[in-house]
């Protein structure tokens, strides 16, 4: 996880049971003042923007991502997002 107060772009790598990366995970300010753009970049260049945190989840829930890879993520997004909102960016 990476979470960089200066930085104002995070980003999480999610693993599979083997330990291997198979995507990351992005929150980033949005070209419109005020929003934020979360996305999944995925080991095979698939990029998909997500309108919400539960659209985000739910993605996640339907590729069989373990309960606490998906809590982690949660808690990954909101922290983010509460750096975002702190700096207003």
């Amino acid at each position: 996880m990476n979470i960089d107060e200066n930085n104002f772009l995070f980003s999480m790598d999610l693993k599979d049971e083997n330990d291997e990366i198979w995507a990351t995970i992005s929150v980033a300010p949005s070209k419109d003042p005020g929003n934020r753009d979360i996305l999944l970049i995925d080991v095979n260049n698939i990029n998909i923007s997500f309108r919400s945190i539960t659209e985000l989840m739910n993605f996640l829930q339907k590729k069989k991502v373990p309960y606490k890879d998906r809590k982690d993520t949660l808690d990954f997004i909101a922290n983010s997002l509460i750096i975002l909102e702190k700096n207003q960016l």
